[in-house]
């Protein structure tokens, strides 16, 4: 643990208001042999107990613990963007490791405490639930939403905590209980700058909302066709396929050919189409989308710094590439490679002179 000396800070202000260890104790509901291990540094009050401390003494939680507001956000910046990075890379114990250190470093930031609860939950997901693990996790999106008055925060964190419950935990009627006190789409702020107000800022939060619902669009279309646990024996494959296409022609509607971005949602859909093609026993059109594949995940993974979307539907919005900005994560083409051809599916093309020129081309981009 870096940088935080909160033990040493309760000493100073309780030395400074002439408050004794028994007197403390005896307000935060603990033993004064607790407070004397956290003045020691043998240990560190738990989380629940640092508002409490810091309302007594009076004071705010970054001065309770050390930092300035510049110095905090920074940290937990730095510790965000690492975190990414070792999840893309599927490194989860290491993520999870990163993350423990950063929650002991700055115990007060809703964000760390958030991604915390999401990687416990990514982990128990690969492997076997793990109860413990589940628990923590729910126990830190429960403190989020006891305390954090960040209403975006909010919001995801009871997305987070509706997740857990509804693939983790099998608690349907929680997670449903959960996501009815979410917003309701009509009011969402996105939605209301867009038609309540004029404008400027009224046109471009429409254009604005005019992607962001291509994208919302586009996962339903790929959740509704895909995902086993939603799709299920709903659709035959052909209307799968159907689905599918459809999600890349609107794509093509409202991007207009420069996609940007959403070359990332391309290189899915026809990542996705051609194991449909292959479940079909249809091998070309299978090769002819693990082309197209490729050619969208080398142009993500192309992308320059910024740049402006040409479609007439959105061309006030900007797209910023975040390597730029000194989060230089995994590559597209990384990650559909890493493992993902190993599956038995593709044995059939697996060594189609097509198939592996197109595996080849991504191998040059991966990072």
């Amino acid at each position: 643990m870096t940088g935080i000396k909160i033990g040493k800070k309760i000493r100073l202000l309780r030395k400074n208001n002439d408050v004794t260890q028994d007197k403390l104790a005896a307000y935060l509901g603990v033993t004064p042999q607790a407070v004397s291990r956290w003045e020691s540094e043998i240990c560190y009050p738990d989380i629940e107990t640092l508002p409490q401390i810091a309302d007594f003494f009076g004071v705010g939680m970054d001065e309770l613990l050390c930092y300035d507001s510049v110095q905090k956000e920074s940290r937990i910046k730095e510790y965000l963007a690492e975190a990414e990075v070792l999840y893309d890379s599927e490194k989860l114990g290491e993520c999870l490791a990163l993350l423990r250190e950063a929650y002991a470093e700055i115990p007060s930031s809703f964000e760390i405490q958030l991604e915390l609860a999401k990687i416990l939950s990514a982990i128990s997901a690969e492997s076997k639930p793990r109860k413990h693990d589940l628990a923590e996790a729910v126990s830190l999106c429960n403190h989020i939403l006891e305390y954090c008055t960040d209403d975006e925060l909010r919001d995801e964190t009871k997305k987070t905590l509706c997740d857990i419950y509804s693939h983790q935990l099998g608690n349907t009627p929680m997670a449903l209980d959960i996501a009815e006190k979410l917003h309701s789409m009509s009011y969402s702020k996105e939605l209301v700058k867009a038609t309540v107000l004029t404008g400027d800022v009224a046109f471009s939060q429409a254009q604005a909302n005019i992607m962001e619902f291509a994208d919302n669009m586009w996962w339903h279309m790929y959740n509704i066709a895909c995902v086993p646990d939603i799709s299920e024996d709903r659709y035959t494959v052909e209307q799968k396929i159907e689905i599918m296409q459809k999600g890349v022609d609107m794509l093509s509607v409202i991007f207009g050919g420069d996609y940007l971005y959403f070359n990332d949602r391309l290189a899915n859909s026809y990542r996705q189409l051609a194991m449909l093609y292959l479940v079909k026993g249809d091998k070309t059109s299978a090769i002819d989308c693990v082309e197209k594949m490729a050619e969208y995940a080398i142009a993500f993974d192309s992308l320059p710094e910024i740049k402006k979307y040409s479609s007439v539907l959105i061309n006030t919005i900007e797209y910023k590439n975040e390597r730029y900005e000194g989060v230089e994560g995994i590559s597209l083409c990384s990650k559909l490679l890493r493992g993902r051809f190993a599956n038995r599916i593709w044995s059939s093309i697996r060594n189609d002179g097509r198939f592996v020129a197109a595996v080849e081309s991504m191998a040059k981009y991966a990072r």
